[in-house]
């Protein structure tokens, strides 16, 4: 039986907030970075005088508890974050325990929804979809529905009715620097840290969006190519109240690209160094077309900045298909580069991807002669390798159907896909690539030895031991390309220690 009764008994203008779970096995996560997407639409409420509570599955093993008794306040709403892949099972199972406890509306944002809002609210658990930028958006939604008023001229909203359902205007994108600095209490900052280089790290943003046309990647849809970043000194600012008020110095900017405006990272990187902020930046994104700009000054300055690390996609070996993927990328400029950062105390990682549509392997033997040979020639380089995911409305999504692929009709069918898994069994490749893809998934892990002894976190020492006897195997697999009898991939999984399997 519902707790509730409508929308008149809403009383103590509660919102409530849910980040699920991003993994099929739901479980607490060690290492989560803070929820900057709820934060972000939370802020705003929580400053018009709103009583916000978010709720993390994936540091609160008690989120069904907690989400029982905000129920049982009656509250305006209930907002859920979504991202193609597993965390829909679990967004969906909060939307449903929503909706048997009580006539609560659901809304649902994020990348997901906001890639197929219409599809989302085929769901009889989701009332209405914030499609984009969420601060205005859902500011305006929550006041709608705490006054009992209609949505339908709001902008960015999509709603049901009847059979249909209709879309808002067109929301334009938000300035950053007229935004308040986040309500980060909101939620128990503690949970959120994480050891990096030896120091505390918290997850932090100075911009949004990218303008680069990258085929595979959703922020061409989500974002439209517009880029859109804090001054600098607003960046300075916030970066200093940060630091001081949760007491860290590791920080790690979540930007999709922080040198996409060279000048304004470089200010950024002055102001922290004549602030005397004494930070640690754990990452930064960089396209290798920007890092060949970067002269000996800016990597000097970087240095005195604190950052530690510089992260760029490669994607593949194969120039072919970085063409596909809209990434060129000069090799013989990449090797000096990471020749280069051999004698710097800033860290290369390198980003890969296998699994693309039309990839052959030859291919993807091309894409492992680079990534183990950048590992190789630099002991301090970092590699990452990740398995390739169609995300609708992108150049690729639309290449991946045409090679097989049937676009999932239902959101179910959408759970497996993510980084470590081919969904719908990569349609888009044959049988022995897709073996191929799933063996150096796991294998790629041990392309060098920062693949599980990293600054990024603590490692068992027995683990560690156990990697470095696998790591030959792991090593002779990739070589070869040899994906028959995968037994420790098996034993992996069932163990729980690797991917997102159901």
């Amino acid at each position: 039986m519902p707790m509730t009764s409508g929308p008149g008994l809403r009383g103590e203008r509660t919102v409530v907030l849910v980040h699920p779970c991003a993994t099929a096995r739901r479980s607490v996560q060690p290492w989560c970075d803070l929820p900057l997407d709820l934060l972000a639409v939370g802020s705003p409420l929580a400053r018009a005088g709103f009583r916000v509570r978010i709720i993390d599955q994936r540091v609160d093993p008690a989120w069904r508890e907690q989400l029982d008794a905000e129920l049982a306040r009656n509250p305006v709403c209930v907002g859920v974050t979504s991202t193609t892949g597993p965390q829909l099972r679990h967004a969906l199972e909060v939307s449903q325990v929503v909706k048997a406890r009580s006539d609560v509306p659901v809304v649902w944002g994020g990348i997901h929804a906001t890639l197929l809002p219409e599809q989302t609210l085929e769901r009889p658990e989701i009332d209405f979809v914030v499609q984009g930028e969420g601060e205005r958006t859902f500011e305006e939604l929550v006041a709608a529905l705490e006054r009992g008023g209609p949505v339908g001229e709001i902008a960015g909203v999509w709603r049901k009715d009847g059979g249909r359902f209709l879309p808002g205007a067109t929301r334009p994108f938000i300035d950053l620097n007229d935004e308040p600095p986040l309500e980060y209490d909101l939620v128990d900052v503690a949970k959120y840290t994480r050891t990096v280089f030896g120091v505390k790290r918290l997850s932090f943003s100075t911009s949004r969006g990218c303008t680069y046309p990258c085929a595979f990647c959703y922020s061409t849809v989500v974002h439209k190519r517009c880029y859109r970043a804090l001054r600098p000194d607003v960046a300075i600012d916030q970066l200093k109240a940060f630091t001081g008020r949760y007491g860290v110095r590791g920080i790690f900017p979540t930007d999709a690209n922080f040198f996409l405006d060279l000048d304004r990272a470089r200010a950024i990187l002055e102001g922290v160094v004549r602030e005397g902020l004494d930070v640690v930046f754990t990452r930064l994104h960089i396209r290798f077309d920007t890092l060949r700009r970067l002269t000996g000054e800016d990597l000097k300055l970087l240095e005195r900045a604190g950052v530690k690390c510089l992260a760029l996609g490669v994607e593949s070996g194969s120039e072919r298909i970085r063409g596909l993927l809209r990434k060129p990328i000069d090799e013989a400029g990449l090797h000096d580069a990471n020749a280069r950062f051999r004698s710097s105390p800033i860290m290369p990682m390198y980003f890969f991807m296998i699994g693309f549509p039309t990839e052959t392997r030859p291919e993807l033997k091309s894409t492992v002669d680079l990534f183990m040979k950048l590992a190789a020639d630099n002991p301090r380089a970092y590699v990452s390798v990740n398995t390739y995911a169609p995300f609708p409305g992108t150049e690729l999504f639309e290449l991946a159907v045409a090679e097989g692929l049937t676009p999932p009709a239902r959101m179910e069918d959408w759970f497996s896909f993510s980084y470590r898994n081919l969904g719908a069994h990569g349609a888009w490749l044959p049988e022995s690539m897709r073996r191929a893809v799933a063996m150096l998934d796991f294998c790629s892990f041990f392309a060098s030895d920062r693949g599980y002894v990293t600054p990024f976190k603590e490692t068992h020492p027995l683990a560690t031991l156990a990697a470095r006897v696998y790591a030959p195997v792991a090593r002779f697999r990739m070589r070869h390309l040899l994906h028959h009898a995968p037994i420790e991939i098996a034993s992996a999984k069932a163990l729980g220690l690797y991917g997102h399997a159901d």
